[in-house]
């Protein structure tokens, strides 16, 4: 039998050695959680996107994000609406460089130019333009929109909070007589209330409780607030607030642009944390709306009745066209008003 004298060399640990791995596997997590966290893919990945709630403390540090809209200087053709033969009605807003609508403008200022999709477009007759909240020769409700909200996993629990908050501003901002349905979604959507001029229960529908899902079916939702809007007069829109990352609809984002587009339907679109802004732009940019984007939604104090006050100054400009008109047409309006032109073409 061989004996085997004890060990007497003192353990030794390599203490610089381990410093350095915990230094790596924390810089690991570090990267793991900017990536689920701090950066759009974590809220476009349905995996990752409920576990954001949990942390919401991280919120406050958003990487890189400054507050950015569209509103500066914008001219929108909302939609062409046909009235008798030859006859149509455009619904269209601008603001100005200090993303205020222009609030005062002449037929004299406006030219429009319209044809069959495909053709030349030839000069039309301005015959009237009246600011939607006082065009009382319309039907009654000049303003029908759906209001999507998201309560995907990847929406702070602040964001929905303010939103429901200041909510009102839209609701109570809208000077003239409309009707608006709300719709609340996740990986699923509901429609929370239909069509309603009863502001109070908008209100109401706005801030009751609804639990926050996984995923995000942006489109989808958008998809059922076109479905319910497309097919009513005057002027129609979708507002939506989001945080803008997709990631379980069954329908794709081009195609609901097409048929927003060919419905003539303007989405209002308010992004919030991180997000692609990019969406955003696409999205509004292609349907003649306006996108606000937000990292502190608290700011939606100012935005609501700012939104409120762009819808409340659209404008309606009733003109006779050359020949008879398919619609959708295309057209084009020009504004020169106080030394500033501006051109539009749909």
């Amino acid at each position: 039998m061989v004996e085997v004298a004890p060990r007497s060399t003192p353990l030794r640990i390599h203490y610089r050695s381990c410093l350095l791995i915990i230094f790596i596997l924390f810089l690991l997590l570090l990267a793991l959680l900017y990536s689920i966290f701090g950066t759009s893919w974590g809220a476009s990945n349905s995996f990752t996107e409920p576990f954001r709630r949990y942390l919401s403390v991280l919120n406050r540090f958003r990487p890189n994000t400054k507050p950015e809209d569209n509103l500066k200087s914008a001219l929108r053709i909302h939609r062409v609406e046909k009235l008798s033969e030859k006859r149509y009605a455009m619904f269209f807003s601008i603001t100005d460089s200090n993303s205020e609508p222009v609030l005062s403008i002449q037929p004299s200022e406006i030219t429009i130019q319209a044809s069959d999709i495909g053709m030349s477009r030839k000069p039309a007759i301005i015959e009237k333009l009246t600011p939607l909240h006082i065009a009382n020769h319309l039907s009654n409700d000049r303003l029908f929109f759906s209001g999507i909200m998201d309560y995907s996993g990847s929406m702070f629990k602040e964001d929905i909070e303010n939103i429901k908050k200041y909510y009102s501003g839209l609701i109570n901002g809208v000077l003239f007589p409309f009707k608006a349905n709300v719709f609340k979604f996740s990986s699923s959507v509901d429609e929370i209330t239909s069509f309603t001029g009863d502001k109070t229960k908008l209100e109401t529908s706005v801030c009751d409780s609804y639990p926050i899902g996984d995923s995000t079916a942006l489109y989808d939702a958008m998809d059922k607030g076109l479905s319910s809007v497309q097919s009513q007069p005057n002027l129609r829109l979708l507002i939506v607030t989001t945080d803008g990352n997709d990631n379980a609809s069954s329908i794709v984002q081009n195609e609901i642009l097409r048929r927003m587009k060919a419905h003539s339907v303007s989405a209002f679109m308010l992004g919030f944390g991180w997000l692609k802004v990019e969406t955003l732009k696409k999205i509004s940019e292609e349907t003649d709306g306006y996108f606000i984007y937000t990292p502190q939604s608290s700011d939606l104090n100012t935005w609501f009745p700012k939104i409120a006050k762009i819808i409340n100054n659209v404008y309606v400009a009733e003109f006779t066209a050359q020949k008879e008109l398919s619609i959708p047409c295309s057209v084009e309006l020009t504004v020169n008003h106080a030394g500033i032109t501006m051109s539009r073409v749909k």
